[in-house]
């Protein structure tokens, strides 16, 4: 029935509330659920879908109540992201990653994980193309996997990471550069968007440029943010890690360069 709702909203406009949120319960792999959150303006310009960071488990149940996760920057924007026109998925992570209060070690850089990504993307193909993937804080290592190991239909048009663990750094802190390797496979559009004054010791705004000299396919564009606040631990959401004050800005930013990128014919 959720389904059937959003694809009489697109195709009649008037099915269903504007921005009524649903949830989807896909299936990814044999065995396998994996919920999401969607989100469907009457006329969409296209599709994103947003990862969040920390361990990835929002709990969804099968009403929408979230266990954890809604204060993280991406998730707490997702509506903005359907004003501005975007079908906007927010999944959960797939039930074989899943634990007790967070998911399996090392699953963000798995090929499981990445098919799982390329199986919303193609969902979301059949609503409202192009389909986009925004990444933020940890969950850069979803994107960053998603980008390097879908092609065809699978693949996102673009990718934009924000906050992101882009490199290695002392210790065994995991990162893009690090775990998901390969980024000479990148070739779409990528947008990087950090805080100048990020205190996030794994996501410090100088990795943007060293990071963009690494995806050596792919057309990069850097965004480096200033203003709002910090009240919280530097690498949490309500910190300059996550543009906490600034939302609309960031949202805004986004939106605006995904629009502007060239649509496919």
């Amino acid at each position: 029935m959720r389904l059937i709702c959003i694809a009489a909203l697109l195709l009649a406009g008037s099915a269903c509330a504007w921005a009524q949120e649903q949830v989807v319960t896909l299936e990814p792999r044999p065995g396998v659920t994996l919920r999401i959150l969607i989100e469907a303006p009457a006329k969409p310009i296209g599709s994103v879908i947003l990862l969040a960071g920390g361990h990835g488990n929002l709990d969804l149940s099968e009403r929408g109540r979230m266990g954890w996760g809604a204060g993280n920057q991406l998730v707490r924007t997702r509506s903005d992201y359907a004003r501005a026109g975007y079908i906007t998925v927010t999944p959960d992570i797939a039930s074989d990653f899943k634990r007790p209060g967070g998911a399996t070690d090392a699953y963000r850089w798995s090929a499981a994980h990445a098919a799982d990504i390329g199986h919303i993307v193609q969902y979301l193909r059949t609503l409202a193309e192009p389909v986009y993937l925004v990444g933020t804080s940890r969950g850069a290592l979803s994107a960053g996997n998603a980008a390097v190991r879908l092609e065809g239909s699978t693949r996102p048009d673009a990718l934009v990471i924000t906050s992101g663990m882009l490199m290695a750094r002392v210790g065994h802190q995991p990162s893009v550069q690090r775990n998901v390797g390969r980024l000479e496979r990148i070739t779409i559009p990528v947008l990087l968007v950090h805080h100048e004054y990020d205190a996030c010791t794994t996501t410090p705004a100088v990795d943007a440029q060293r990071f963009a000299k690494l995806l050596t396919a792919a057309p990069v564009d850097i965004r480096i943010l200033r203003g709002g606040f910090t009240r919280g631990d530097p690498c949490e959401a309500q910190s300059y890690h996550g543009f906490l004050g600034i939302d609309d800005e960031v949202v805004s930013d986004i939106s605006g360069w995904l629009g502007a990128l060239p649509r496919k014919n």
